[in-house]
């Protein structure tokens, strides 16, 4: 069984949803695929920091981002463009690395920003929001995030100590 994934890309204004085999030419990024087990989704993404380790930022702007979801990591390769949207418009080796699990997304309902929703890390008291391209986009964000969110953090045997 091959895996799939879902491909948001832009050309000429419109946003489109392909579904393809993973590693294959002109649909995946430039990084290795192999040091990932599958890709979910990727696409380009704006993100705005709402709290910080439970503390509101004295600035917080929209940033670009192209995000990948393989499993439950989300890893985040900073733009070299300031209106990027291909990516070839984002730098090959990513800046940021999270794993989901425990965090929880949120899709509301705003007919102002139809294509926002929020990620929350309760842990660390981190909350996110991110812009996608349209309403349809972030549907399948969400889905596909809040999947990543639920998953199970690898049980530590009883012989063993937990530093967390």
């Amino acid at each position: 069984m091959r895996n799939t994934f879902l491909f948001l890309s832009t050309f000429r204004g419109r946003m489109y949803a392909t579904l393809g085999p993973n590693c294959t030419t002109g649909a995946v990024s430039s990084y290795e695929c192999s040091s990932l087990t599958s890709i979910t989704i990727e696409g380009p993404l704006r993100r705005k920091t709402l709290l910080k380790e439970g503390k509101k930022p004295t600035l917080s702007s929209w940033k670009r981002y192209w995000i990948v979801l393989s499993g439950s990591i989300l890893i985040y390769f900073g733009s070299k463009a300031l209106r990027a949207n291909e990516r070839r418009h984002y730098k090959s080796r990513p800046c940021k690395k999270i794993t989901l699990t425990g965090w929880m997304v949120v899709l509301p309902e705003n007919p102002e920003h139809p294509n926002i929703f929020q990620l929350t890390d309760p842990e660390r008291g981190n909350v996110y929001k991110l812009q996608t391209g349209s309403r349809f986009s972030a549907i399948i964000w969400h889905r596909h995030l809040a999947e990543a969110c639920r998953s199970t953090r690898p049980q530590i045997p009883a012989n063993l100590m937990s530093f967390e």
